[in-house]
């Protein structure tokens, strides 16, 4: 029996841009799958100064946009100028560069440099959930997605935010190395490999309670819940002794009555239930529930979406 050919497959370089403000785990979670998966990974940035990567590391390029050599893959962390007055040096670099590098990559809010540089359009585009809105404003020509972790246009892949960039980065080891080797990777790494649709961080539940828990914390000693999914949350707080329950339900009342879309329908002395209609999740049913516990007055925020969830 003859043996079968060899398969080669040659070995992708992947670039991944520094700026001083880049989120640490944008830059470090590609690079650490990219690493596992084979490629020759190497940085690049503007000049040949070291870059501020989050709050305690610095990293030193290996290029810059002028000695860059070909690439198979340019990967745009987010964080820092991604997020507001974007350094138009790495759009107008990026925007060059397009044309000859198979892959260009953006995670979190790197997007928006894609978006500048004029490659979300006629894409479909993810970026950090709190986000989406600022993108789908700002680049109108781009099918911007609210329910996804990455998307895959071929050429242009996005993720959303953070840990999304490692399942985004399984994806890019795909598209060069088939679906089974990136699964063996990440096996090998011990990652849950989520798919584009496994997960949304913009679809989970407790998207209609994030005000109202931030509220709550103030007045709590304890927080010592906080669990759901897409289609229900809860957080559960343990009052400060000091806190005046009539006070605290009438404030939290108003608050309750000033997020846009809610309707109370119920209010008592222990309880505030009322419908809100969130931008992204829709109706929704949310409640502030106090009982009397052995350690003090508990206070549950819950939410409980009334459209139904489908990817």
């Amino acid at each position: 029996m003859e043996d079968k050919p060899r398969n080669t497959i040659s070995r992708k370089t992947a670039a991944i841009v520094l700026f001083n403000g880049a989120d640490i785990m944008d830059v470090t979670g590609p690079m650490s799958v990219f690493e596992h998966a084979g490629f020759n990974v190497i940085t690049v940035a503007k000049n040949t100064e070291a870059k501020a990567i989050g709050m305690y590391m610095r990293l030193s390029p290996d290029y810059t946009f002028a000695n860059l050599p070909q690439v198979d893959i340019i990967m745009v962390p987010g964080g820092g100028a991604a997020e507001s007055n974007q350094d138009m040096e790495i759009v107008q670099w990026l925007k060059e560069r397009a044309g000859e590098t198979d892959t260009m990559f953006s995670v979190c809010s790197g997007a928006f440099f894609l978006g500048l540089a004029g490659l979300l359009d006629g894409n479909e585009a993810t970026t950090f959930a709190s986000l989406i809105p600022n993108l789908k404003a700002q680049f109108p020509n781009a099918k911007v997605l609210n329910d996804v972790k990455y998307t895959n246009n071929g050429h242009i892949i996005t993720s959303s935010g953070l840990s999304s960039g490692i399942d985004a980065s399984f994806e890019v080891v795909a598209k060069y190395y088939g679906v089974g080797r990136a699964q063996d990777v990440a096996n090998r790494m011990e990652y849950p490999w989520k798919r584009k649709q496994d997960y949304a961080r913009s679809q989970l539940a407790d998207n209609f309670i994030l005000s109202m828990g931030d509220l709550v914390r103030r007045f709590a000693t304890k927080y010592h819940f906080s669990e759901g999914d897409m289609t229900t949350w809860e957080y559960k707080y343990l009052l400060w002794e000091g806190v005046d329950i009539d006070e605290f339900m009438k404030f939290m009342g108003n608050e309750f009555q000033k997020l846009p879309e809610f309707t109370l329908e119920i209010e008592t002395p222990n309880e505030l239930i009322g419908e809100y209609t969130h931008p992204v999740l829709g109706r929704g049913q949310v409640e502030l529930i106090l009982q009397s516990t052995d350690q003090g007055v508990e206070a549950s925020v819950r939410a409980r979406r009334k459209q139904p969830y489908n990817f």
